[in-house]
């Protein structure tokens, strides 16, 4: 049923289209915020199948910890096994002193189970050596029924790994796959104003040039009409007294000054983005349930949300703030806490690494890169993805489903 489920996500996920612009056309800020759009529905109709993962996931748990107890269980008998077996030899070799060597046929046996006739031969024993004996046959069964137990443990943990290893598969490829589309969008729009920049600076450019030539053209018409008029004093006065109107008003000292009047920048550049601005953790397509208080490993329960997404996919401050504490260790392998502007904190663990440059005590912006998705620490053998805890005021942490995902789906 599982395999199903994945394979018709899969299949509806196909065919949705890609957002795609032509060669022809301009690409505009519109079809980047489409392009957004398209990658987010994508992490959404992923809810299933990402459910489908979760489940699986803390029903692998669930079978770790039975194995477990199965195996501290599977042991304790073993040792009371032994034990009987002890015992039971000893009646046997003491009732083989009287009753010769049929009863030696315990010593030949791998288990009770094997010998013959079970009621034969507990009549050689005393009502002593036959209790004995009738344990030693119930310690057995508990034994083998055990083993049991741990055996179908053991192959529906294979079976659920082979599960979580088709589900993974299949949601990063969904999530690459958006990434990709989205990402090609932007790169063409970056391409795209880099050459409509260059355009216009080769534009201005040549415009000085032809500004140039022709103040030059006309500087040099204004030396030849001066060099061909009489040099006459008089002449030079009142030519000096009689220029156009339009060229006095191009040497006048008023202009000039107008010119320093617009050096101050506009004051809206200056102002500090809203206080409330919030954006989604992982910058990139994503993929996620609510899996507070699922069962985790060593009897804990989940304290987060785990964010899949494709590993190396940026991480980016929540909010506005200031990197806390750093760490490469411990259950979460590279994390970085923030305590964002708000005065709640935020922790992103089992990132692939940090930011560049990144340090405790940095000011972040909100949007701003400090990491990017793995799976280090306790999440090694599992799905890449961020596990992100909100703690509000700093205090303790709640489920932080809600708030991730009115920001990111």
């Amino acid at each position: 049923m599982r395999r199903a489920t994945v394979a018709a996500i899969a299949f509806t996920l196909v065919l949705m289209p890609a957002f795609t612009v032509s060669a022809q056309s301009e690409i505009t800020r519109d079809d980047i915020a489409t392009a957004e759009a398209e990658r987010r529905a994508i992490s959404a109709n992923l809810e299933t199948v990402t459910a489908d993962y979760d489940a699986a996931v803390a029903r692998l748990i669930e079978l770790e910890n039975s194995l477990t107890s199965l195996g501290i269980e599977l042991a304790e008998k073993e040792q009371e096994l032994a034990a009987a077996r002890v015992a039971a030899r000893e009646v046997a070799s003491d009732r083989y002193k009287y009753a010769g060597s049929s009863s030696s046929v315990l010593f030949h046996s791998a288990t009770i189970q094997d010998v013959p006739i079970r009621a034969g031969y507990l009549d050689i024993l005393s009502r002593e050596g036959t209790d004995i004996v009738i344990r030693l046959f119930g310690l057995e069964e508990s034994y083998q029924a055990q083993q049991v137990l741990v055996e179908q443990a053991l192959a529906s943990q294979v079976e659920t790994k082979n599960e979580l290893e088709e589900l993974a598969t299949s949601i990063l490829g969904q999530l690459e796959a958006a990434n990709r589309d989205y990402d090609a969008i932007v790169r063409a729009f970056e391409i795209q104003e880099e050459e409509r920049r260059k355009r216009e600076e080769e534009e201005r450019r040549r415009a000085e040039e032809e500004r140039i030539r022709r103040e030059e053209e006309e500087r040099r018409a204004r030396e030849a009409t001066s060099t061909t008029a009489a040099p006459s004093t008089t002449t030079t006065v009142v030519e000096s007294t009689t220029l156009p109107p339009d060229e006095s008003t191009t040497t006048s000292v008023p202009n000039e000054s107008t010119t320093t009047t617009t050096s101050e920048p506009p004051t809206s550049t200056t102002q500090p983005p809203p206080a409330a601005a919030m954006v989604c953790p992982v910058d990139g397509a994503v993929a996620f349930t609510d899996t507070w208080g699922d069962p985790r490993s060593g009897g804990r329960t989940h304290k987060g949300v785990d964010m899949i997404a494709a590993r190396g996919t940026p991480l980016v401050a929540i909010e506005a703030g200031t990197v806390k504490r750093m760490r490469n260790g411990g259950l979460g392998g590279i994390t970085v806490t923030l305590r964002g502007i708000s005065g709640d904190e935020f922790y992103y663990a089992h990132l692939d690494g940090w930011a560049a440059g990144l340090s405790v005590g940095q000011s972040l912006a909100v949007g701003e890169l400090l990491g990017y998705v793995g799976n280090t620490g306790n999440a090694q053998y599992t799905i890449p993805h961020l596990h992100f805890e909100w703690a509000p005021g700093g205090g303790a942490a709640v489920n932080p489903y809600p708030l991730v995902a009115d920001l990111c789906l």
